[in-house]
């Protein structure tokens, strides 16, 4: 037993290695629900900060919202588990740990998602705001 584990010690410490990430990922997300969540909040598109979506070519039927990315146990707190019908959802709230809010402009716009007026992208974020390359992209 002792040679056939000093011939592969490199696995044992492998698998050990996978075995502990595994769980504290397992603990870390699904446990704890540590992790930043992001969706589409509404939006009023008289503000003129909104991102359009159309729900077919011909533009029937129009859909505003605006990106929302915020911690999850700060959400689950507020809104429960279902946040489709929960206004505190769709703004930031000054105990919010992780909270951003990223309304349409040039630089965050495409063809697929247009603006409706083109404004500057404003964040609201407490102390912790999201490290991202942009702040501005989901």
């Amino acid at each position: 037993m002792k040679k056939y584990f000093r011939d592969h010690f490199f696995f044992f410490i492998l698998f050990l290695g996978i075995f502990f990430v595994v769980i504290f990922s397992y603990y870390r997300f699904m446990i704890k629900y540590d992790y930043v969540v992001g969706y589409h909040g509404s939006c009023d598109p008289s503000t003129g900060k909104c991102f359009k979506n159309c729900e077919d070519d011909a533009c029937t039927k129009v859909d505003y919202y605006t990106e929302m990315q915020k911690y999850e146990p700060d959400l689950y707190k507020e809104c429960g588990q279902d946040i489709t019908n929960c206004d505190v959802a769709n703004i930031c709230l000054s105990n919010d740990r992780e909270c951003l809010i990223t309304y349409c402009n040039k630089s965050n716009s495409d063809k697929d998602n247009p603006c409706q007026t083109l404004l500057d992208t404003q964040i609201n974020t407490q102390t912790n705001p999201i490290s991202n390359s942009s702040n501005t992209n989901i």
